[in-house]
């Protein structure tokens, strides 16, 4: 076996990058679905807009989410993984899918006035 260390923690990083997958996915089908909110059957500017927000920032959680377990498994094979890591990335992320969201809501009230 190549890998050195655990491999239930080399599962849990898995496991853990499947989540952010996971998220991502729900936040690019949410705003494919909204992109569909026009008048008429018809993709009106806003819902676009909003659509393409969500789009954005659910491709930008798939590549966090990759960078950081690429870089968790590095860490894990080489023994140099700590648990006591930064959880700013995390809450980055968080904060920018919470923005999004906001923007995508601002978004869509704005041009339905």
């Amino acid at each position: 076996m190549s890998d050195v260390g655990n491999p239930r923690d080399h599962l849990a990083n898995e496991r853990t990058h499947l989540a952010w997958v996971r998220t991502a996915l729900t936040v690019i089908v949410l705003g494919l679905a909204i992109a569909r909110f026009g008048d008429d059957g018809t993709v009106s500017v806003g819902s676009a807009l909003a659509g393409s927000v969500l789009l954005v920032a659910g491709t930008g959680v798939v590549v966090y989410g990759s960078l950081r377990y690429r870089a968790t498994a590095r860490e894990l094979t080489a023994g140099t993984f700590t648990t006591a890591r930064s959880t700013v990335g995390p809450v980055v992320a968080a904060a920018v899918l919470t923005g999004a969201m906001l923007v995508a809501l601002v978004v869509l009230l704005v041009s339905d006035l």
